[in-house]
């Protein structure tokens, strides 16, 4: 019910506050080992469709770092950053002043989005351990599709790995293409590069 689902957001802000006291703006306070591997799932995250002049909607953008990536290679109409953490929105906000992009404290599965967005797009979102972490996850691409106008591209921790992390939460890669499939006809699944995780692209047309 909402009450466990409260308590476990505020448990979640809490871990990701308690991580930008102690790092700072640092690739460790959201969870990635190093700033190469974001790049490479940053790239892998935009490769689901040419994204000039589009619209992104990034969910749990931790400190807009995905923004830079598409700016440096893509021309982009506007960019949404949504997150948990207060800290990393005001971080995220400091490091983007332009006018194209927009940051906000704020849950898509409470509050909706304001939009409209091309591209919903989630990196490390789905990687925290819940008590229903598969039901979260399909409430979540169920939102993130119905509100993109093109479509989604999430990516998720793989089980296909020789180690996990207890704090982490490892999708099982045929699990989720069938929830996306329900969802879609138009389902892509990458678990093509040299990172322990897949990137699912969901597309409302061919």
């Amino acid at each position: 019910g909402g009450l466990v689902e409260q308590v476990e957001k505020e448990e979640i802000i809490r871990f990701y506050e308690d991580r930008y006291q102690r790092y700072g703006y640092d690739h460790k306070t959201v969870g990635w080992s190093s700033w190469e591997q974001q790049a490479l799932r940053f790239r892998v995250l935009s490769e689901i469709a040419p994204l000039h002049d589009s619209t992104i909607c990034d969910i749990g953008c931790g400190f807009g770092d995905l923004l830079d990536y598409l700016r440096a290679n893509a021309w982009l109409r506007a960019y949404y950053g949504y997150d948990l953490s207060p800290s990393l929105i005001r971080e995220a906000g400091n490091r983007h002043l332009q006018t194209d992009c927009a940051f906000a404290v704020g849950d898509i599965l409470e509050e909706g989005f304001q939009g409209p967005a091309d591209y919903f797009m989630a990196s490390g979102t789905f990687n925290y351990r819940m008590r229903e972490n598969i039901q979260f996850t399909r409430r979540m691409l169920a939102k993130m599709f119905a509100l993109a106008r093109k479509g989604v591209a999430v990516n998720f921790l793989s089980t296909y790995v020789d180690y996990q992390d207890p704090i982490n939460y490892h999708h099982d890669p045929g699990e989720i293409f069938a929830i996306a499939k329900q969802l879609t006809r138009f389902v892509t699944l990458r678990h093509d590069y040299p990172l322990w995780e897949f990137t699912l692209y969901l597309y409302k047309a061919p």
